[in-house]
């Protein structure tokens, strides 16, 4: 295993523990014990929490540790503030360069995504889970052809940024009834607006659509 695989590797799995549960918020990454877990010396196993750090997961304190970081309202507010500003900019952008080709994949994409949809009303369990993520999967797909065209190579690394910061709380939407048929129902309308050239309409509905959620998110935290 190369060096950057192996922290990539280690950042993969933390980032994964967090967003499935195991780990907690406040709970501390014991660095010797994951280092074995995952079978990575401790240098690259550094570099995956920095890196972690930096996208807003954990939290280092030289003396304390490496702690996972609490899910706030304050910070969900900040996250999702910041992603309708750059993801609003990137459809104005993008939106006038879409070609007929990518609307084509964009409603694919919607059809996929309304497929599994269906299949979570009839699914429990580790199937489920899985289903989400892979609806997760798939949002973040839509919206990568959405922005593709708009020029911007970091404006696009900044949203997937964020995206990897509001992983944390989307989660807790996953599990909540009507949240699929609401963003499914939103994701239809961009590709419509795209599709007649609406483009200030398009980066309205992005706004609604990722304010909407923030505000769904915040109602499950805690004040």
């Amino acid at each position: 295993m190369e060096h950057l695989t192996a922290t990539q590797f280690a950042a993969d799995r933390i980032r994964e523990s967090i967003l499935s549960g195991d780990l907690k918020p406040g709970d501390r990454l014991q660095q010797h014990a994951l280092a074995a877990l995952y079978g990575v010396s401790h240098v690259p196993l550094r570099e995956a929490l920095r890196g972690l750090e930096s996208e807003g997961f954990i939290s280092i304190s030289p003396r304390r540790g490496a702690f996972v970081q609490p899910l706030t309202r304050e910070d969900a507010q900040d996250i999702f503030e910041l992603r309708a500003l750059t993801e609003c900019r990137a459809m104005l952008l993008s939106g006038p360069n879409l070609k007929a080709g990518q609307i084509a994949v964009l409603r694919e994409i919607c059809e996929e995504a309304d497929g599994i949809e269906e299949l979570t009303e009839s699914i429990e369990g580790e199937g489920r889970l899985a289903l989400l993520n892979e609806w997760h999967d798939v949002n973040a797909r839509f919206h990568r052809v959405l922005y593709s065209e708009c020029d911007r190579p970091r404006l696009l690394a900044l949203i997937e940024t964020l995206w990897k910061n509001t992983s944390r709380y989307v989660m807790l939407l996953r599990h909540r009834g009507g949240y699929f048929g609401v963003s499914q129902a939103e994701h239809w309308k961009m590709v419509e607006a795209v599709s007649d050239g609406r483009t200030e309409d398009a980066v309205k509905l992005i706004h609604e659509h990722i304010l909407g959620a923030a505000e769904r998110t915040i109602s499950l935290l805690p004040r």
